[in-house]
């Protein structure tokens, strides 16, 4: 079993290893590697639904979608689509010609959740000749890279996370559904800087997609607090990127990283598969 590191900060491809979801040590063995490279990858795993689910849950407790829909998806090429009526847990990003990538910005999954998800794992189904790389980046680091005024200023903040600018056009006809939703699923508060609740790293916790301000500042102070934050995703020395074949399965710590889907495959058909794993109550 060799292991090839893909950055400095995050990235470690698993080679001649098989995901065994008969095997009592696998979570164990995932979530060590999982935890010190930040995401981590299997190449040729080739597992049909019910061999992924059952892997996703040797690895920790699955979670659905709170969005979920077994027809047409809430938006287009995003979660929460079911493919599959016996694993509600698996979601299908899938993207062609018609409903193009639109996951090509930096964010987290589900940060706007009160309990956000841990870790995202993604199998890849249908890949295009060219293209459709997917990137991660290491928000401790970025933190890291901070000076020690800028870490203790950001150490002292808050930010709002909130789904509805991520799914408000497919409400724009259904007002009192909208409604619900947001009566259901409220905008959430975290830390800025997140401690990590298993490693205890600080880390970097918003993103353009899903964080929205910060608490107690005005407008024009949010703007340029989450633009330093923010832009820091886009610093190449804290990514590393990966290109897909055919039946390779990624795993990351959602609460650690952000990533980005390179939509460059257009009009090339790119289907992905994910499940996502509870977090734990965060302050």
């Amino acid at each position: 079993m060799a292991r090839r590191h893909l950055g400095r900060y995050l990235g470690v491809v698993v080679d001649d290893y098989r995901l065994d979801p008969d095997d009592p040590g696998l979570g164990g063995f995932v979530n060590e590697l999982l935890l010190q490279h930040k995401v981590v990858f299997f190449p040729g795993q080739n597992l049909d639904p019910h061999a992924y689910a059952r892997v996703a849950e040797r690895i920790g407790r699955v979670e659905i979608h709170p969005f979920s829909s077994e027809n047409d998806p809430v938006v287009h090429g995003i979660s929460p689509y079911q493919p599959y009526h016996e694993h509600p847990e698996i979601t299908g990003i899938y993207h062609d010609e018609k409903h193009t990538g639109n996951l090509n910005s930096w964010h987290s999954d589900l940060n706007w959740r009160a309990v956000p998800t841990f870790a995202s794992l993604l199998r890849a189904v249908q890949i295009p000749p060219v293209g459709g790389d997917t990137c991660w980046a290491n928000m401790g680091a970025a933190f890291r890279s901070l000076d020690d005024a800028t870490q203790n200023e950001l150490r002292e903040l808050r930010v709002v996370h909130d789904w509805y600018q991520i799914y408000k056009s497919a409400f724009k006809n259904d007002p009192d559904g909208l409604a619900r939703l947001r009566e259901r699923y409220p905008a959430q508060s975290h830390p800025l800087v997140l401690t990590h609740p298993m490693t205890g790293e600080e880390v970097l916790f918003s993103n353009k997609v899903s964080g929205v301000r910060i608490e107690g500042v005005d407008e024009e102070e949010s703007r340029r607090i989450m633009n330093l934050v923010h832009l820091l995703a886009w610093r190449p020395e804290f990514q590393c990127r990966y290109q897909w074949s055919e039946g390779d399965v990624a795993i990351w710590d959602n609460l650690a990283t952000q990533h980005y889907a390179v939509s460059d495959y257009r009009p090339h058909t790119r289907k992905m598969e994910r499940i996502t794993l509870e977090g734990m109550p965060i302050k």
